[in-house]
C-alpha cells in the first residue's frame, strides 16, 4: 500500500500545488523534485556548488524520513540551469556527496525552473533496507 512520508524538515507544499515530498510503496521510496530552498520555503541563494549541496542535503532529508538515505538511491533525474556553465559543478558536488555511482542517472539542461534563481532540480527513486537477510 502506498504511504505518504511526512518530512518535517522541508517545506510542505502539498496543499498548496497538490503533490507529496515522499512516497514509498514496500520497499522503494519517490522523492519528489528538491532544490535549493530550506523548510521555510526561502531559495538558499549561491552558486552551483552550494545549491547542489543544499539540494543533496535535502534529499537526504526525505530519504531518511522513509528509511533509506543517498546510497540507497537507484534512479536519478536532475535538472541543471544552463548545463554547459553549471553541469561540471554540479558533477563535482554529486561525485563528492555520491561517491559510490551505483545509481541510474539522467542530467537534463533546462532554461529555467520554478523559481528563476534556482540552478538545480533533482527527484529520485530509491530502496529502503530489507534488514540483514537482505
Amino acid at each position: 500500500m502506498k504511504q505518504v512520508i511526512a518530512v518535517p524538515d522541508l517545506v510542505a507544499n502539498e496543499a498548496q500545488f497538490g503533490y507529496s515530498q515522499c512516497v514509498a510503496l514496500g520497499d522503494f521510496v519517490f522523492v519528489a523534485g528538491q532544490a535549493s530552498v530550506d523548510r521555510d520555503g526561502n531559495v538558499v541563494e549561491g552558486d552551483m556548488e552550494s545549491q547542489a549541496r543544499k539540494t543533496f542535503e535535502n534529499l537526504r532529508l526525505a530519504l531518511r524520513a522513509a528509511g533509506s538515505d543517498l546510497d540507497g538511491i537507484l534512479a536519478m533525474t536532475s535538472f541543471v540551469v544552463d548545463i554547459g556553465q553549471n553541469g561540471p559543478a554540479f558533477w563535482k558536488i554529486r561525485k563528492e556527496v555520491m561517491p559510490n555511482a551505483s545509481f541510474t542517472s539522467a542530467t537534463i539542461g533546462v532554461a529555467g525552473l520554478v523559481d528563476p534563481r534556482l540552478l538545480v532540480e533533482i527527484q529520485c527513486t530509491a530502496a529502503r533496507p530489507r534488514g540483514p537477510m537482505g
